[in-house]
Parts: structure tokens; C-alpha cells; sequence
């Protein structure tokens, strides 16, 4: 993906989608902005293409945005590639029937009539929709749906291998090497847990730990990686550690997934993902203090 939100907003309400494009890009996100990011030469295609590899389409909405057929396009392409939406109200208009068609059900947040009290909430939200975008993104069937082209040549490309590999098993020469698919292994969490560590010689005041198992244990050399994802008690991605399983450290009770010190004391939910070398999640778990 190119950037994780794609902006939409009609162009007489630029300057709250500067203001928001400021402050989600300020917190990490990297937006595109039709004013700022468009290719001139071919406006529509660069829409399009930037619809496509976002993450998130968050509509500015107004009364001048409730009736633009630009928008309406916007969001039916953004539906099309299935990305994720969220509606950013800056006044009291309800939506069209049109978009409501389309964004009824999505999350929305009334901004009006003091939007930057709700940047908290407008950090968060978009945070959340771009990591569950990103994971619906890793799975296999999404790839393949948006890359058939590749995953055809790649298809034909491993048939080949296969074919030559066996060719040379058969001949006594090399050896067989199996592939990492989904299902092949069971990750599963044994212990979640927080530790007061505000008594010891630390910059934070608590220390939570992940500790599991994987079955089969992977091959030193799978290329796989463990990724761990810590919540708070709202649901925001407090903080993410990807560690390669080659590196994993072993603690007394299993192997020790990931682990994050804090000075709050609100970490609630934690998701582990087992990721391929092509990011793929070949196996999930997660669990709740």
C-alpha cells in the first residue's frame, strides 16, 4: 500500500481536510490528498489508483460534500475495492441517500461543532481501521484476488520448481524443502500478564509479557516472524513488536512472544500473529487480562 487513508472531502471544505489530513499524518498516518498528491497529468487515474492502495476512505462530510457526484464516485470505487470507511461529520447534514447506501453501517464521528475536540477520538478510529484493514490485507485470498496476474505466473513459476526439484530428488541431487501454508501451525497464548514494576529501577511503571506456544516448532530458516499487538482497555493499538521467530527467546513457561513496558496500567488485549515472509498470518491467537 502506498499510505494508509485516502481522503475525500468536497473542495470547499479543503481546509478541515488539511486540518485533518495534519493531525492523522502527525500521528503516523500517511495520508493522499487530491489537492496535495494527484498526478495532473492523469487526475482521474490517480484517483483512482490512490482509492485503491489505501487503507481507509475517510469522507469529510457536509452539506457541500452530501451531493457531489465526485464523492459518490469516490465511495462506490472505494466499496468496490472493499476498503474500510470512515465518516468524519463537520455539520448536522445527514447523508444522501446515495451515500447512505453505502455508509449507513460504517463507524462515523460527529465533529461538529468543535472538531478539535474530538482528535482523540479521530486518531483512534482511524488507528484501529487501518490495522484491521492491514490484517484483511495479509490474508491469502485477498492477495491473490488483488494480484491474479502475479499469483498465475507465480502458480505456473512453482510448477516449474516443483517439476525440477522432483526431477533432481528422483536424481539423488538436493533436498526437499516444504512450504509454509496456512494451517500448517498452531500458535496459542499460555500466559498474559502485567507486572508492577514501579518499585524497580525502570522508566515505566508496568511490564506486560506474551508467552506461548507454536506447534510444529518452525524451522529455524522459515522466514517466519511473531508479531504482537498491545491494546488498551478502549481498543487503541497501544504498541506493536515484531520479533523474527529465529530470535524468539524461550522463558520458563514457553516461548516469549513479545513484551512492552508502560507507565499505564490499562494494556487489556493482546493479539499474536504468526506472519509469513510475504506477511501473511499463517497463525493467530489472542487473549485478555
Amino acid at each position: 500500500m502506498a499510505h494508509d487513508v485516502y481522503l475525500s472531502y468536497d473542495e470547499k471544505d479543503l481546509d478541515t481536510a488539511l486540518n485533518v489530513c495534519e493531525t492523522l499524518e502527525s500521528n503516523g498516518l500517511k495520508c493522499w490528498m487530491k489537492n496535495r498528491d494527484v498526478d495532473s497529468d492523469n487526475r482521474v487515474r490517480s484517483i483512482i489508483k490512490a482509492i485503491k492502495q489505501s487503507r481507509l476512505l475517510l469522507l469529510v462530510h457536509s452539506k457541500n460534500s452530501k451531493h457531489s457526484k465526485f464523492i459518490n464516485n469516490e465511495v462506490n470505487e472505494a466499496f468496490d475495492a472493499d476498503r474500510s470507511f470512515l465518516v468524519y461529520h463537520i455539520d448536522d447534514s445527514e447523508l444522501s441517500d446515495n451515500l447512505g447506501f453505502f455508509l449507513n453501517a460504517k463507524p462515523k464521528i460527529n465533529a461538529y461543532p468543535n472538531p478539535e475536540e474530538k482528535n482523540d477520538v479521530l486518531i483512534r478510529n482511524a488507528k484501529n481501521l487501518v490495522k484491521k484493514q492491514r490484517k484483511e490485507d495479509r490474508k491469502i485470498s485477498n492477495i491473490i484476488k488483488d494480484n491474479k496476474k502475479s499469483v498465475a505466473i507465480g502458480i505456473i513459476a512453482l510448477v516449474v520448481i516443483v517439476a525440477v526439484a522432483g526431477f533432481m530428488m528422483f536424481n539423488g541431487e538436493g533436498t526437499s524443502s516444504a512450504p509454509v501454508n496456512v494451517g500448517d501451525f498452531k500458535i496459542q497464548i499460555t500466559d498474559f500478564n502485567k507486572e508492577d514494576v514501579s518499585k524497580q529501577d525502570f522508566d515505566w511503571n508496568y511490564s506486560y509479557s506474551v508467552v506461548g506456544s507454536i506447534s510444529p516448532t518452525p524451522d529455524k530458516n522459515s522466514g517466519l516472524s511473531i508479531v504482537v499487538d498491545f491494546y488498551d482497555k478502549t481498543g487503541k493499538l497501544v504498541e506493536e513488536k515484531e520479533t523474527p521467530f529465529e530470535d524468539a527467546q524461550i522463558s520458563g513457561s514457553g516461548l516469549l512472544f513479545g513484551s512492552v513496558g508502560s507507565d499505564k496500567n490499562d494494556i487489556s488485549y493482546v493479539d499474536v500473529q504468526l506472519v509469513n515472509s510475504d506477511d501473511v498470518i499463517i497463525a493467530q491467537d489472542d487473549s485478555q487480562i
